[in-house]
């Protein structure tokens, strides 16, 4: 080899000197001339590459309706820029096909297997990237899979950052990502949630973010409209940046009480219409334009129990206002007439029977006796339920929800009576109101009782705890004007002057303290200075409230305008707090699914009538679906709760959807009957976010040890990963001058060589 270079290099010099052309040429000749020298010595190469077939490729695309996004200006949508690689005779395919074992699959609300991907037809409601992506990590547990070829948006509408959270990515991930995009213009709602309260008068809140982008300095429309289509209210916002967002409210009035659906919709106001679905030319997409909300006011009845010592004007004003209210149960127990002593010498030709009612009752059983005191009845059914005289067990009183005493000593109640309402609130989680007046708090002897712990106030020990000498008024404090129940005015300034219109009061009950945790609401003041008025706190399960005015009643009787009658809402209010947590005897919670492929999960609660969990029963569902189909369920025990039913519905329409559910006792008896709603929106869901969520799929791939793969790099990515590290490789030794490059180089090397000379008139 040597020997040929030398004479290589002499032919040229022989001539004449080296220099310039000559030069170049002589080094391009002794260049081929090694190379081709170098072949009799056949060199080998090693190489590891992919074995053929032992390794699996997977390639996933999301088939959901995002894909079909078309950004303003460009011809073609997101998918259209991918059928042609998707073609299962592109080059990038083939190239894998040759190495790799390659699995095809598409997902939107779950993953499946496809034959071909450019059949798919890109429809699908959700975007279930981080549950296809587990289970084809699952799937493919024990098997050497070289990657997992990524085609999507990133617009995952289940949990993608839980998975990310975990970190276990057996395989690399390589999303394949298009050129950023051209101005997306879209109007969208977010985070849209109902508040409603169960006070009078009290309106539902909705609330949400309405966000825009390329649409500055245009104008928006944000309705609120029932299921029927009509505007129950609006409002225009400004936008003054194409990346807009504002949080906007609304107020109303439902209609009635239960489960009711509503339609928040933010539109263009140049494309808004004020009937039927409106139409947008400028925005991508209009299917996350609105939301469907769920209004529940829930419903009664509400039974309340109230006991008084004796027929007062504060009887005649709670009576009168609570009965006004359709969701309310009033059973009012009344006593007329205190027990008498009970003498052995007694002549017995006497009655036995309470002279007040001598000669009015012709029943000896029921009448009340000597040493009885002599009770009223008042309400619809109260006479059954009442029949023996306050309740002495559970599954008497426990079928109340609030209880309200009112200028009644603790004498009137046994000992079991009083732990009896102990129990009542702080394990059934009743309410318990005790109002002032004469015999109440310490003049009622409630200190160092059972029913005395229960009070939100430490009570005096001496017994003159009525004070009628002079007058006092009574006033909200700070924290009392924060809460929405006792609130009748919608302004504070209206609410001040309320409190300034109300008369003077006489009758109080003083306290020593108010104990560590209650809140004192409103107070008394007073010539000594300002005194506890209206306390609460919680007990247990339930709440407790302690009124220490005695004659609330003059605010009505006082009242300036006789059409309204603030004292009754006041008094329709607090009964409402008093109902408004407390557990029933069958209960229904429905949560909503974190990703819109997963089920609503019901939850049943069942207590017997004693509030212990009820084992053992029959929980049947009717869920009656947005197009008016409906399907029947049936929930399953909890395994490791008792008196827990659960049930999963899957809600795959858009709409509203109504549940009846029916509980049976194991003992065949029927409980209440119970309605519930909620709504499903996967549509609105999938269109979400329509801008390209890189950021995730960036962290995916660097989790996964893969990397983001240019959609104009794809046949070059596919044609170098047999070369990359994948799980099962072989060695290969391949001599040199079987590679192209070799002899191309070798024979270009002769070839400029030639051109010089020829070029120059070299010889």
């Amino acid at each position: 080899m040597l020997a040929v270079v030398g004479l290589a290099a002499w032919s040229y010099s022989a001539r004449s000197s080296l220099s310039g052309l000559r030069l170049w040429a002589m080094l391009l000749k002794t260049l081929a001339v090694v190379a081709l020298g170098f072949c009799l010595l056949e060199p080998m190469q090693r190489l590891q590459r992919a074995r053929p077939g032992a390794n699996v490729v997977a390639v996933l695309v999301d088939n959901s309706r995002s894909m079909e996004i078309r950004p303003a200006g460009e011809r073609q949508s997101r998918v259209a820029k991918l059928r042609q690689p998707l073609d299962s005779q592109a080059a990038w395919q083939s190239r894998l096909a040759q190495d790799f074992d390659v699995r095809r699959y598409a997902f939107d609300d779950r993953l499946r297997a496809v034959e071909e991907l450019e059949d798919l037809d890109f429809g699908g409601s959700n975007s279930a990237l981080a549950e296809a992506i587990s289970t084809l990590q699952s799937r493919f547990s024990g098997r050497h899979v070289a990657g997992l070829f990524l085609f999507t948006d990133g617009l995952a509408t289940d949990d993608v950052q839980a998975l990310l959270q975990q970190g276990n990515f057996p395989f690399p991930l390589f999303p394949v990502v298009s050129e950023s995009e051209a101005e997306l213009r879209d109007v969208s709602l977010r985070d849209a949630s109902v508040r409603v309260s169960s006070f009078e008068l009290a309106p539902a809140s909705v609330e949400a973010t309405v966000a825009a982008q390329g649409l500055a300095n245009r104008s928006l429309s944000v309705r609120l409209l029932d299921t029927e289509g009509k505007t129950l209210d609006r409002q225009t916002i400004e936008c003054d940046s194409d990346l807009f967002e504002r949080r906007v409210r609304f107020q109303f009035q439902p209609r009635e009480r239960g489960y009711q659906t509503v339609v928040l919709r933010a539109m263009l106001e140049s494309e808004d219409v004020d009937q039927g679905e409106p139409v947008s030319r400028l925005e991508v997409t209009t299917a996350n334009n609105s939301r469907l909300l769920a209004v529940d006011r829930g419903g009664g009845p509400y039974r309340i129990l109230y006991v008084s010592g004796r027929p007062n004007w504060e009887f005649k004003f709670i009576r009168r206002a609570l009965e006004e209210d359709i969701e309310l149960v009033f059973h009012g127990l009344l006593r007329i007439a205190k027990k008498e002593p009970k003498f052995s010498f007694r002549d017995q030709l006497v009655e036995d029977t309470n002279p007040l009612l001598a000669g009015f009752s012709e029943d000896e059983e029921t009448v009340e006796q000597h040493d009885e005191p002599v009770l009223i009845r008042v309400g619809e059914g109260s006479a059954e339920a009442l029949k023996a005289g306050f309740p002495s067990g559970q599954e008497e009183l426990f079928s109340y929800h609030a209880l309200i005493l009112d200028d009644v000593e603790a004498g009137f109640f046994s000992q079991q009576q009083m732990l009896l309402m102990r129990e009542f609130v702080a394990s059934r989680g009743g309410g318990l109101l005790m109002l002032g007046g004469q015999e109440s708090f310490v003049g009622g002897g409630y200190r160092d009782t059972p029913l005395g712990d229960v009070l939100p106030v430490y009570l005096r020990p001496q017994r003159d705890a009525i004070d009628k000498q002079s007058t006092v008024r009574y006033r909200l404090t700070r924290e009392g004007a924060l809460e929405p129940w006792l609130r009748l005015r919608p302004q504070q300034s209206e609410e001040l002057q309320r409190f300034a219109e109300m008369p003077d009061f006489l009758t109080w009950n003083p306290v020593s303290d108010i104990k560590p945790g209650a809140s004192l609401l409103a107070e008394i003041d007073t010539t000594a200075g300002p005194q506890p008025g209206l306390v609460a706190q919680r007990f247990g399960k339930g709440r407790t409230l302690s009124l220490l005015l005695g004659d609330l009643w003059r605010w009505s009787m006082r009242r300036e305008n006789q059409s309204s009658d603030d004292l009754g809402q006041n008094w329709r209010q607090i009964a409402r707090w008093l109902t408004s947590d407390v557990p029933r005897r069958v209960e229904v919670r429905v949560a909503p699914p974190k990703a819109t492929s997963q089920p609503h999960r019901l939850t049943v609660v069942l207590r017997d009538a004693a509030f212990q969990p009820l084992d053992n029963a029959t929980v049947r569902l009717s869920v009656t679906e947005p197009d008016g189909g409906q399907v029947q369920a049936v929930a399953a025990p909890d395994a490791n709760r008792p008196g827990v039913y659960v049930a999963n519905y899957w809600s795959a329409t858009d709409g509203g959807y109504l549940c009846e559910l029916k509980a049976t006792a194991p003992d065949g008896a029927a409980l209440d009957t119970v309605f519930t709603g909620w709504t499903a929106q996967p549509s609105a869901a999938e269109f979400a976010r329509i801008q390209p969520d890189m950021p995730t799929l960036q962290r995916l791939a660097e989790k996964s040890g893969g990397e983001l793969v240019p959609l104009d790099q794809l046949d070059s990515f596919a044609a170098s990963l047999p070369s990359r590290n994948v799980p099962v490789t072989e060695i290969r030794i391949e001599p040199l001058w079987h590679r192209p490059w070799f002899i191309l180089f070798a024979i270009g090397c002769l070839c400029l060589e030639w051109g010089l000379r020829r070029w120059k008139g070299l010889p």
